[in-house]
């Protein structure tokens, strides 16, 4: 009866909060909802029921809702009862309600078993077991059964429908059941011309999707695709998604741009904007916003690198400074100021290479202090500071490429003109250090080292090609790639070649009967010395590792009178093909150690025909193979900010050394007079030090131990301290020495014994030196330099007469004169650097050699003056803009004193001087930036200059000296295509 009672009050309580409608369908459900009130109080539970249903669907109401489910509950109808029950608790606001139906809720909970249906997302409409008996709510809900089994099945606009597993339905118990559905979607590529664009969808202002390129799970439809990017104007594109379907889209940018000037002191500076040319100087660019990296360069010239904020509403303007490049490599190893470096420097300047469009290596060192010329007719050479003595072909003067030797491994030759290489085009710069090397290269580095640098890593994509004439009839060509990649990794290589028909020769010496010789020589030769020479090099880099390469082969004719040879005789001629291969490893393994290494493989080839004088029906041929690897390992530590160490060491295996002569006679028998192979080793160990105490200070000192199989040990000292006792001056006191080892050619030559034998016990020639330099700048442009050195020459290795035993007649044998060499010798210099064009440099060298005899030397063994020493070099050289940015005209006068000849000895006819030589050479050249084309025309030794240069003892007794060029036109034209 208590329950009876407290249902009645609840009915009431639920009749009198009803809504009343103003309407004949609220009406209607008031009449149901009454009719069903009398018939709960009856206990006509089934009819209750009907009316509250009916009241409901007329008009919804959770009290209505709450009737409903006690009629269930009276019925034993538990699971539809939780159903309506939980229903009326939806939005419920009021506290003693909402306590009611959770009462009743917990009430009937043991007699059903309660699905807890969970959704992701939520929101999803529920059925159970089948769609079309109806959906039971929305996700999340809480729906009870019956005991035995159903299936879920969520649904969601969008959304792929989801039915679950069979679920065991237990009385009494809550059973969780969650349902992941997955979006229907299509998927749609994002690409633009910008990387890492953001990517927004529909809206401006909504999250970021992704950054380019990407792929955007879309639902179907229709979308917009909304792209910004630092610097670019917003951009818009609209798509069309299908469901389960991939779809792509490029959206192109637009950069903003603002104004940039960029001025220099140098017109023609490229330009460079985030490492892609834009232009030279002065230029006004159209840059994108944002933060950009400018350099500008050129050749011959430091780099400048600077950051500039480039705005959309402003023109922002870059003036730069361009500072003339004074560094050298060659020095020390190590890339360093010339003020800084342990040696006497000079730099040939790209600019000056181009200025005046030299086509060798030799016309590029003539008039630079110190250095003065030869040329045979077999090989131009080099000689230093009043030592090159004739025939030795600049093998006490070591020649680099990058660093790396390229003298060859018979003679030790240095190359310097087409027989080194067909052009000068690939060369940065050519560094020239006076002075003892051995201590950082070993042999070779005698006199003076000659580095070219070549293409740096900063090369600009493009391709050029060449054409050019010089020197009676010289006719070049080349062309070269170039091509930097992402990551620091590039490459360039190029290859170029060279003919020419020669000069024609007057030598009346020729023409003067000798014993054995022919009467009918002529004394003028025409068509015996010509050439021809091809040249394939290059670099590739990917970032610590650098690959090089240099492939160089030149067959030339030559007018004869050495060896034996006959003079004017075309048949005459000599092949060189030079080859190497290095691959360098430099990282830098932390803030304090860098780690520079190497391996390398060396080829030379040597070949010549030879016509004798005395019988030219036959034949003479000479070859030489060279073939050597090795391996260097140095480590540079910085351990404090004062000092640098290097330590390192160096192996070479000359593996393949085999030089041959075969004699080929018509009538008689041929014959092999030579033919040896020699391998030999090479192992050095070197260490160096750098004290830097101050920035006026600094002191480099070193040693470096050589071992050669063929002879011993040699240990080579160098020290030199660099201060500066106020702002712009520069003092240097230097001292060391080096060694150059006996050559393969001089140790064991033999043609049988009948000109020549080989060398007896030779030991490596030692030269000691001493120098004091001192530079003033006046201004920034302008220096003054003024030096003075003494150089020492023990145990020099020449040719001397022997006569062996049981001989009729002396040959020649290479051995270690007892004579040393003593030379003594000052140079000037004032210079004013290229600015604008303008450029000036004038030198003065003056060079004293002579022998040291002891006093007990007899009359008849006594030496007289040193052989192709000049004592006097001058040298002028300028140049200034004729046009500017279009024409250059640069000038170029050197003089180099007379020089005596190789009758150095008493039992010799009288020593004669050769005439001085006095060269002008004038070129105008230029370029034109906007079609890529370099050109220069102009004429070396404009006087017609008339002198010649001593000659070895190789050559006939009726010729001691060498006629020089006379005037010579250069034309050259190169076009670039970026």
């Amino acid at each position: 009866m208590k329950t009876l009672r407290t249902t009645a009050t609840l009915l009431a309580l639920v009749a009198s909060a009803g809504v009343a409608r103003a309407d004949d369908v609220a009406d209607e459900a008031d009449l149901h909802f009454e009719l069903g009130a009398e018939r709960y109080r009856a206990r006509d539970y089934r009819g209750a029921l009907e009316h509250f249903l009916a009241s409901n669907r007329l008009v919804r109401n959770r009290n209505v809702l709450f009737n409903i489910a006690r009629s269930y509950e009276q019925l034993g109808r538990f699971p539809d009862a939780h159903r309506y029950f939980s229903l009326a608790l939806e939005g419920e606001a009021d506290v003693a309600a909402r306590e009611n139906i959770t009462n009743a809720l917990q009430r009937i909970a043991p007699n059903v078993a309660v699905l807890q249906v969970t959704t992701e997302p939520p929101g999803a409409t529920i059925y159970i077991d089948r769609r079309d008996l109806g959906s039971r709510g929305a996700s999340p809900r809480s729906l009870a059964f019956a005991p035995g089994t159903a299936r879920v099945i969520a649904e969601l606009e969008g959304y792929e429908t989801v039915t679950s597993s069979p679920v065991a339905l237990r009385q009494g118990a809550v059973i969780p059941v969650a349902l992941r559905l997955r979006r229907i979607v299509g998927t749609l590529g994002v690409e633009s011309n910008v990387a890492s664009a953001q990517v927004r969808v529909d809206l401006e202002n909504a999250p970021v999707a992704c950054a380019t390129p990407c792929d955007l799970d879309l639902a179907p439809g229709r979308h917009t695709l909304i792209l910004s990017a630092d610097g670019f104007r917003t951009a818009r594109r609209e798509v069309v998604v299908e469901a389960q379907r991939r779809a792509s889209a490029r959206v192109e940018l637009v950069a903003q741009t603002g104004s940039v000037v960029v001025n220099a002191d140098e017109r023609g500076a490229l330009v460079e904007v985030d490492g892609r040319p834009a232009g030279f100087t002065p230029a006004v660019l159209d840059i994108p916003v944002g933060r950009r990296r400018v350099r500008v360069s050129m050749e011959g010239f430091r780099a400048v690198d600077q950051e500039v904020a480039v705005d959309a509403a402003a023109q922002r303007t870059l003036d730069v400074q361009l500072r003339t490049v004074e560094e050298v490599s060659a020095a020390s190893r190590a890339t360093e100021s010339v003020e800084d470096a342990p040696g006497s420097v000079s730099i040939v300047t790209g600019r000056e290479l181009r200025a005046m469009a030299y086509p060798t290596i030799a016309e590029a060192l003539r008039g630079v202090r110190g250095v003065y010329l030869s040329d045979d007719r077999l090989y131009p050479s080099v000689g230093f500071r009043g030592f090159g003595r004739p025939g030795d072909y600049g093998n006490r003067v070591l020649v680099l490429v990058d660093g790396h030797p390229t003298n060859d491994n018979w003679i030790n030759s240095s190359y310097v003109s087409f027989d080194a290489r067909s052009d000068l085009e690939d060369v940065e710069r050519i560094e020239v250090v006076r002075g003892p090397g051995s201590v950082l290269y070993g042999t070779g580095a005698f006199s003076g080292v000659i580095n070219l640098v070549t293409r740096s890593r900063g090369v600009t994509n493009g391709v050029d090609v060449g054409l050019g004439t010089n020197e009676f009839g010289v006719a070049r060509a080349r062309v070269g790639l170039r091509h930097r990649f992402e990551g620091d990794a590039g490459i360039w290589v190029s290859l170029g070649g060279a003919m020419g028909g020669g000069r024609d020769f007057v030598l009346p010496t020729l023409a003067q009967p000798a014993m054995g010789a022919r009467p009918e020589v002529p004394s003028e030769l025409r068509g015996v010395d010509g050439f021809t020479s091809g040249t394939v090099t290059g670099r590739a880099w990917y970032r610590a590792l650098t690959l090089q390469w240099l492939l160089n082969t030149r067959n030339k004719v030559f007018p004869g009178a050495v060896y034996g040879s006959a003079p004017g005789d075309a048949r005459n001629h000599l092949a060189d093909t030079r080859g190497l291969l290095e691959l360098r490893f430099e990282p830098r393994l932390s803030q304090t150690v860098q780690l520079l290494s190497r391996a390398f493989f060396n080829r030379y080839d040597y070949a010549s025909v030879l016509i004798p004088e005395d019988d030219p029906r036959g034949y003479r041929r000479e070859t030489f193979t060279g073939s050597w690897t090795g391996a260097e390992l140095r480590l540079v530590l910085e351990p404090a900010r004062w000092l640098r160490l290097s330590v390192g060491g160096e192996g070479q295996y000359h593996f393949d050394v085999r030089q041959r002569g075969d004699e080929f006679n018509v009538g008689s028998p041929n014959s092999t007079y030579l033919d040896e192979q020699r391998p030999f080793g090479i192992a050095a160990g070197y260490l160096s030090a750098e004290v830097i105490p101050s920035q006026r200070f600094r002191v480099s000192l070193g040693a470096r131990a050589d071992w050669y199989s063929t002879f011993g040990a040699t240990v080579n000292p160098r020290l030199a301290v660099i201060f500066r006792p106020w702002a712009n001056g520069n003092f240097k006191v230097m001292g060391g020495s080096a060694f150059r080892a006996p050559s393969i050619y001089e140790l064991y030559y033999n043609d049988g014994g009948v000109t020549q034998i080989r060398g007896d016990n030779l030991r490596p020639e030692t030269i000691y030196s001493g120098e004091v330099e001192y530079t003033h700048r006046f201004a920034t442009n302008w220096s003054a330099l003024v030096t003075g050195y003494v150089n020492y020459i023990d145990q020099l290795i020449a040719l001397r007469d022997v006569r062996p035993a049981g001989a009729m007649q002396d040959v020649s044998q290479y051995a270690n004169t007892e004579a040393p060499i003593l030379t003594v010798g000052g140079e000037a210099e004032v210079r004013r650097e290229w600015r604008r064009g303008w450029m000036f440099s004038a030198s003065y060298s003056f060079q004293r050699s002579a022998y040291q005899q002891p006093a007990s030397t007899t009359a008849a063994a006594r030496l007289r003056e040193v052989p192709n020493a000049p004592e006097h070099l001058f040298s002028v050289r300028a140049a200034a803009p004729i046009l500017p940015d279009v024409l250059t005209g640069m000038l170029r006068l050197s003089f180099e004193g007379p020089r005596w000849d190789r009758n150095d000895r008493a039992d010799d006819p009288g020593q004669q001087r050769t005439d001085p030589g006095l060269i002008l050479d004038v070129v105008a050249s230029g370029r034109a930036q906007r079609y890529g084309l370099r050109y220069a025309v102009g004429a070396y030794n404009v006087f017609d200059w008339r002198y010649a240069v001593p000659l070895s003892r190789e050559y006939s007794d009726r010729l001691t000296a060498m006629p020089q060029s006379g005037r010579t036109l250069l034309v050259s034209l190169s076009a670039e295509i970026r």
